[in-house]
């Protein structure tokens, strides 16, 4: 377990079972997720910085929930799974400015469907738009 400090949140983080959950775990097929999957990681490289540390792979999120805008697509919640769990969680969200404001929400357990089994906890984005 790797120790990582955020923001007043203390997280012991399994990074190799996070990588090995993030190669296996299904995709969802419809438009809307694979221009999530083709633009974020070139689009967010802060976002993508942070959640590498915890050996989550942006590009494979367990969930998306958008809504389509004039010539753009708004993410209003992007849910990723991190094998480990929280020591120590603090009250608000994290700031990132990455080109545009995120916000991340640290959840411990389920906030969405996933394939994880044992100690996990969510980090969930919001704030995200990309182009259609």
């Amino acid at each position: 377990m790797t120790t990582i400090q955020k923001n007043g949140y203390v997280f012991l983080v399994d990074q190799e079972k996070t990588q090995q959950y993030y190669r296996t775990h299904t995709l969802c097929g419809c438009v809307y997720c694979r221009n999530y999957y083709a633009q974020v990681k070139q689009q967010f490289p802060r976002l993508d910085a942070f959640l590498s540390e915890f050996g989550v792979d942006i590009a494979r999120p367990d969930e998306i929930m958008s809504v389509e805008l004039e010539g753009r697509v708004a993410y209003l919640n992007v849910d990723y799974t991190v094998c480990g769990r929280v020591q120590t969680m603090d009250e608000g969200e994290i700031a990132l400015q990455d080109g545009q404001q995120l916000y991340l929400a640290v959840t411990e357990g389920f906030a969405s469907p996933n394939e994880q089994t044992g100690d996990y906890f969510t980090i969930s984005v919001t704030g995200l738009e990309l182009d259609k």
